[in-house]
């Protein structure tokens, strides 16, 4: 049973530092002054790594946890879960690409070198974007606790933080456009 409370808690955990990762890179990409991005980029990848070694407790605790049965097949094939087959693929699906995301942006010094990865690195880093709504779709269909009080703020205030933070994100090109443009 120690195992299933420190899934559930690593899952949790995990589902926070990725919110504020989502967070912090929506305000980050568009703060001025070099000295700010830096330290919102600085935790904001901290923060992220932080998720990235809460969801692996996660993902281990689940499958050796007896409480519910979840092989390690469920990480190659999601479908043939006895316990919630959809929640089980949703969840497969945002650690995949929150893995993606994840491996891309650990290399990105190395490849920033390359014209067409600088070109087309925002479109491959939206995999982190997938994998954080996937996630919330996972904390609404998996789990012991996914209909108590309690976790369904923490999804709500999860889903307004990055809305809060996408919303000013979005204000502020607008407001940039306009400066420009008069």
């Amino acid at each position: 049973m120690t195992l299933w409370y420190l899934a559930r808690a690593a899952g949790v955990m995990a589902l926070i530092f990725f919110t504020l990762a989502a967070s912090l890179g929506a305000l980050g990409s568009g703060s001025r002054g070099p000295e700010r991005r830096f330290w919102l980029q600085y935790v904001h990848r901290s923060a992220a790594v932080t998720g990235l070694l809460l969801l692996i407790a996660h993902v281990v605790a689940v499958i050796c946890d007896s409480f519910v049965d979840i092989s390690a097949a469920v990480i190659v094939w999601p479908f043939g879960s006895g316990y919630r087959p959809l929640a089980m693929t949703v969840g497969v699906l945002a650690f995949y690409a929150l893995v993606v995301a994840a491996v891309v942006g650990a290399a990105r010094g190395r490849l920033a070198r390359s014209e067409a990865f600088t070109r087309h690195w925002r479109s491959i880093h939206i995999a982190a974007s997938v994998g954080w709504l996937l996630s919330i779709g996972h904390s609404l269909l998996a789990g012991t606790d996914r209909g108590t009080p309690w976790m369904l703020a923490i999804t709500v205030a999860c889903m307004a933080a990055v809305g809060a933070s996408v919303a000013v994100r979005l204000r502020n090109r607008t407001t940039a456009r306009l400066v420009r443009a008069s």
